[in-house]
């Protein structure tokens, strides 16, 4: 039953992955300036180096949080044993009720704003009008990626740890790595296909706005259910 509750929490920490709205965000404001400062075949070739720069900087902070759940295993502070799966159960439920109330500055206007201080908003709104430069477009995307960090970290950690339960069973470890780091990147393709479609900043953010509960939903129940899964299968 533990690969089971391990498989359960991996994929629910991938839902919550695809349903933040930070990046996405980004990246719409950002190829609603490229597109109309040039050509849509450069436009188009910038958005994949930002979606490179935050796939990349995903990978690094997974597999800076693996290590570190590696280590405390070498030490034998397994956290289904001690403290910290307390600390991780008390994290999960904060995170659940902050993202169901505050996710969203706004959560029945017709905004996309969120809860970063608006400060680090204006940063990412001026990175995204000044990128000129394939390296510009890299960063962009893997500095918007670190804004988050508060909800993403103690994902990256739990599941880091549920991936090591599940070693050679049913799954292999490096499949189940690969698969959580690429599914940040759903959002960004689905995005860069809409605009390669024809759909314009006004449309997706018409989308946006109409999918915000759900979204919150999504986001705040799945941070609830994997603190159950940790109550129920990671309490010695």
């Amino acid at each position: 039953m533990n690969v089971f509750a391990s498989i359960g929490i991996v994929i629910l920490a991938m839902l919550i992955m695809a349903s933040l709205q930070l990046v996405p965000g980004v990246f719409a404001l950002f190829f609603h300036y490229v597109s109309g400062k040039y050509s849509f075949r450069k436009a188009s070739s910038l958005s994949l180096y930002f979606i490179l720069g935050s796939e990349i900087i995903s990978a690094f902070l997974f597999m800076s949080a693996f290590f570190i759940s590696y280590t405390l295993f070498l030490n034998d502070l397994n956290p289904r044993n001690n403290v910290l799966t307390w600390i991780f159960i008390g994290i999960f439920i904060a995170l659940s009720i902050a993202c169901f109330f505050f996710y969203y500055r706004s959560p029945h206007s017709h905004n996309t704003e969120l809860f970063i201080p608006r400060k680090y908003a204006k940063i990412l709104n001026l990175r995204a009008k000044s990128v000129k430069t394939p390296s510009d477009a890299f960063v962009l995307g893997a500095l918007s990626n670190t804004y988050e960090l508060i909800i993403t970290l103690p994902l990256y950690i739990v599941t880091a740890t549920e991936i090591m339960y599940m070693h050679n069973d049913y799954f292999a470890d490096d499949v189940m790595t690969i698969l959580y780091i690429v599914i940040s990147s759903i959002p960004l393709l689905c995005m860069y296909h809409s605009f390669r479609i024809g759909h314009n900043l006004a449309q997706i953010q018409r989308n946006r706005v109409k999918d915000k509960t759900f979204h919150r939903i999504i986001i705040s129940f799945s941070f609830f259910i994997i603190a159950l899964l940790i109550i129920c299968f990671r309490i010695a």
